[in-house]
């Protein structure tokens, strides 16, 4: 289809996509709430690096255990009613987080927040999937990822206000009561493309402009490509991996900057929640600049995997050469000045970093591929807070940690540039396997 096409009379597609925004923020704020209380759960309970890293791999355990049941759940219940359960029962979680009193308790709330938020990210694939054409994905992608840093920017200061007024616990009681409402909200915002009441003919045919539409209007679907085959397709695992890579170098900054600053630099908490801002801003900035770039590259005729594979690698060598200069400095100035930098070089990228299960996928099935692709991410999540506490626990401390973060960023940016972003099909075997599957279901 030709990169002229004209805009469409209504744009309710933009709406999905800020709608998935609003959720992926409050998930954030939810998540960061527990790295931002950590130095005044630490000194309340007497609780070690190595329990604090213990009680953030908690949190990853469950979560990249729901990872491909999301893809599953996803296609049984759609985004609609999965996201609006997803928002209550982690709102609920993070509410009970206030009851804690020691590790244990602690570790019990984190796996609940782990379990209910993990179909976050995979929905709001499947929300962009659908509602979004090639031109604008990237753009689309970057604006949810952002978001997850909107949320991570705005709960420092926030939750650092709370606590000095009103205790540690109220914190996560407000933090997930917005979740629970938002929760109720979606089931009556949120509309697939086909089944919207008031989106354009123009619109529909904007969206689809680069899908294939049968007799009957609809988009054509792929046939599924079942989810225990996913390991034989090289690309989407390469790709999974990368994300793995990508998303130990965030966590290890997101779980332990808070505590860096404090502990290896000696802030004061409110001096923490204020520096801890500036690079989470920074990056969300630093993203959408990089997203829009990007989708303009695309509309100029730049190929995806070429896309792809040069905002990764923007983000990730530049995220390992800022980290390693970050930890050198000793100054509060240069310290927030040279996390910004990492925070606002993995940004700029980063539109990206969202995209490749969306880009693989064939039509509809972006949730499990997205699904797999996050189980690959929360792989690197899982790590990331527990070695960075052991590490910091050794003689090599935060620099080491911080150290070993580079390193990996490296690695990740290696996988997602040695690899191919065009849409994947089921192979022949494959569809033959889903159409007797379907064919049994219809019978009984």
């Amino acid at each position: 289809m030709s990169k002229d096409i004209a805009k469409p009379e209504t744009n309710y597609r933009i709406h999905m996509v800020v709608f998935a925004c609003i959720a992926i923020i409050i998930n954030y704020i939810d998540r960061v709430n527990f790295s931002v209380a950590t130095p005044t759960i630490m000194e309340t309970f007497g609780i070690t690096p190595t329990q604090i890293g213990l009680m953030g791999s908690a949190f990853f355990i469950p979560y990249m255990c729901m990872m491909l049941p999301t893809g599953y759940l996803l296609n049984k219940m759609g985004p609609k009613k999965l996201m609006s359960a997803s928002l209550i029962l982690w709102g609920l979680a993070t509410m009970a987080t206030a009851l804690a009193y020691n590790v244990a308790t602690f570790l019990c709330t984190r796996v609940a927040m782990g379990l209910f938020e993990a179909p976050g990210f995979p929905t709001a694939s499947r929300v962009v999937s659908v509602w979004i054409p090639n031109r604008e994905r990237t753009l689309a992608s970057g604006a949810f990822d952002c978001c997850a840093r909107v949320g991570t920017a705005f709960a420092p200061p926030l939750v650092v206000w709370i606590i000095i007024n009103w205790g540690w616990q109220t914190s996560f009681v407000l933090t997930g009561v917005i979740a629970v409402i938002f929760g109720v909200i979606w089931i009556f915002i949120y509309h697939e493309p086909d089944d919207h009441p008031k989106v354009s003919k123009s619109e529909l045919a904007y969206i689809r402009q680069e899908e294939v539409v049968d007799e009957s209007g609809k988009v054509k679907q792929s046939a599924p490509i079942p989810m225990r085959k996913f390991i034989f397709y090289p690309r989407l695992v390469r790709a999974a991996l990368a994300y793995g890579c990508y998303l130990y170098v965030w966590n290890t900054f997101t779980s332990w900057m808070p505590s860096f600053f404090v502990n290896a630099r000696g802030f004061s908490s409110t001096a923490m929640g204020n520096a801890t801002m500036i690079p989470y801003l920074t990056a969300v900035i630093a993203e959408l600049i990089g997203a829009t770039i990007f989708d303009r590259w695309y509309r100029a005729g730049a190929n995806l995997t070429t896309i792809r594979r040069t905002g990764m690698a923007i983000s990730l060598i530049g995220s390992a050469i800022f980290i390693f200069i970050a930890i050198q400095a000793t100054t509060p100035f240069w310290i927030v000045f040279f996390l910004s930098a990492f925070a606002g070089i993995s940004g700029l990228g980063a539109g990206n970093v969202q995209a490749p299960p969306v880009d693989l996928a064939p039509y509809g099935q972006a949730g499990g591929f997205s699904g797999f692709y996050a189980f690959g991410g929360a792989l690197g999540s899982f790590f990331a807070p527990m070695l960075t506490g052991f590490v910091i626990d050794s003689q090599f401390g935060y620099n080491g940690g911080f150290t070993l973060s580079a390193c990996v960023a490296l690695l990740g940016a290696a996988l997602f540039i040695f690899n191919r972003y065009e849409r994947l099909e089921a192979r022949p075997q494959e569809v033959m396997e889903a159409e007797a599957s379907a064919a049994r279901k219809a019978a009984q």
